[in-house]
């Protein structure tokens, strides 16, 4: 998983989540762990015996957790030392600890597995480990990081908003520089006037009609770097009614970009 500056880190809500399961299921060892390049190596354990268990990096296929990761569904075997289903790569870890039963559950995030958790038991005796639980506790961890990803993207488009205002700050500095020593060396009085006119700030307009909330919704993605149709799927808008929102303000601030509707809304204090 990428690290995110924003949320708690990955083990952390990996062990959270083993230890409800090993409370809920009364399993003896639950670990897992969250892809990073094209496999998923284990980072949490919790009733682990030994440190072996963190050396398996699991690819689709590979053991139980392969065919997991591979078919996006939940599987249990009540006996993991016998099961011909699965490949047994990783019987020196998975056997090392003991383990007989073994469950596993793929974390999926928009249809895409982002990571694997595991219970496990050290007999055959008992019944075979419930997938329910662990099933919940691999729901929670992708909805913890759907919001986490969500939140990543809005620091993003926030960071973007920033970047883009203070390019357009320098530009519009180095521009006023110019146009105030052009001012300074024209021998023509009038055009001197009119070029410092051109650069005095605006002053506030109370008659300036304030943009709706959606309207500043799409300028403000706008100003993100969004095209439309990545606009629309943000707020829940057609290309089409994305199109005819920049249309109108872009017909208001007499703009011939949509960019240029984004500057003009800023210089009327708009947005």
């Amino acid at each position: 998983m990428i690290t995110r500056e924003t949320s708690r880190d990955d083990r952390d809500i990996l062990m959270e989540a083993a230890n409800g399961v090993r409370a809920a299921t009364g399993a003896e060892v639950v670990f897992g762990g969250f892809r990073s390049g094209r496999g998923i190596r284990v980072s949490a354990t919790t009733g682990a015996l030994t440190g072996s268990l963190t050396s398996i990096l699991v690819h689709p296929a590979q053991g139980l957790g392969g065919r997991s990761w591979e078919t996006r569904r939940p599987f249990v075997t009540a006996d993991y030392a016998r099961a011909s289903e699965i490949s047994h790569d990783f019987d020196p870890q998975i056997l090392g600890e003991g383990i007989r039963q073994l469950a596993v559950v793929p974390i999926v995030v928009s249809s895409s597995v982002v990571g694997l958790l595991y219970a496990g038991r050290r007999t055959s005796v008992l019944p075979p480990l419930e997938l329910e639980p662990l099933g919940r506790a691999a729901r929670l961890l992708a909805q913890e990081l759907r919001v986490r990803d969500l939140v990543d993207e809005r620091l993003e488009e926030h960071r973007a908003a920033e970047r883009l205002d203070h390019s357009y700050g320098q530009a519009l500095a180095e521009l006023r520089e110019q146009v105030e020593a052009v001012a300074a060396s024209t021998t023509d009085a009038e055009t001197g006037a009119r070029l410092r006119r051109l650069i005095a700030p605006a002053a506030p307009s109370d008659q300036a009609e304030p943009l709706t909330p959606r309207q500043r919704d799409v300028l403000t993605l706008v100003a993100s770097g969004l095209n439309n149709a990545q606009i629309g799927a943000r707020l829940g808008l057609s290309g089409l009614t994305v199109k005819s929102y920049l249309r109108t303000k872009m017909a208001r601030f007499s703009s011939r970009t949509r960019h240029d509707a984004v500057i003009q809304a800023r210089r009327l204090g708009l947005l």
